[in-house]
């Protein structure tokens, strides 16, 4: 295991608003205000989404795209970057109308029906990833 130690600079808040992408624009909050690295938390509702689930056998996320409105329920992850540019790594869950729960890694796209609400903790350095020749997948690099 390895680790670091970082304290939190400051809190961001956004509203992502109906039709807007999620992913798209919590990249666009990262860039507007400068964000080095940090924790992701989200809540509010979808109308299309993409989950991922890491299939270890063939080294490649297996996806679905859902098209129907769902609550989201949970929403948690990371800021870091690759090559310069800023990688929003989210995991969902998902309540569905009949009240079952789905989740799994969010892709695009991740479009809002009501309202994405985000909140940003923004820690004091920067998260970098690299290629991890064992699972071929982007990781932390710490």
């Amino acid at each position: 295991m390895r680790s670091i130690e970082s304290k939190i600079k400051r809190v961001i808040v956004g509203k992502v608003e109906p039709g807007e992408d999620l992913i798209d624009s919590i990249i666009e909050m990262i860039k507007k205000y400068d964000i080095k690295s940090g924790l992701i938390n989200c809540i509010g509702a979808l109308k299309k989404f993409t989950l991922g689930y890491f299939d270890l056998d063939s080294k490649e996320y297996l996806k679905k795209t859902f098209d129907e409105y769902v609550e989201l329920v949970s929403c948690m992850g990371n800021i870091s970057f690759k090559d310069g540019e800023p990688i929003v790594h989210l995991h969902i869950s998902i309540g569905t109308k009949d009240y079952a729960i789905i989740g799994g890694h969010l892709f695009q796209p991740s479009i809002v029906s009501i309202t994405g609400e985000v909140f940003i903790f923004e820690i004091d350095m920067k998260l970098n990833r690299v290629e991890d020749p064992q699972f071929g997948l982007s990781l932390l690099n710490i």
